[in-house]
């Protein structure tokens, strides 16, 4: 479940992307969280979830709506079907979050270009 750990600064690395896609998860007041994803040159997606009794709610999701370049349409596409799926879990490994929303899973690493 979610925890102090899952803060922090991570990424999604794959071969229809030429960057690796970044997330930012950070907890707000209470039992809220948000976690916001880029596609660098893309739209900015950001959810907001809701810890209650041992469980995730999504809560928000907003996007940004810019023209998107060809190189990047693909791997946005499927960012923002995974954050609209409304996320259910998010879990730290070691070095790794685990995302769990809309029935599928995604592993982001840490990111090691910024400071913990």
């Amino acid at each position: 479940m979610v925890g102090k750990a899952c803060e922090g600064d991570w990424e999604y690395r794959t071969d229809r992307a030429p960057v690796p896609i970044k997330i930012t998860v950070k907890k707000f007041i209470g039992d809220d969280w948000m976690i916001a994803c880029m596609v660098p040159k893309g739209n900015m997606m950001h959810c907001m979830v809701r810890e209650a009794e041992g469980t995730l709610k999504q809560i928000k999701y907003n996007t940004t709506d810019k023209e998107l370049p060809v190189e990047i349409m693909e791997v946005e596409g499927l960012m923002a079907d995974f954050f609209e799926g409304g996320i259910t879990d998010i879990k730290r490994e070691g070095e790794s979050l685990r995302i769990k929303s809309g029935g599928k899973e995604l592993i982001f690493t840490l990111d090691k270009d910024k400071p913990m």
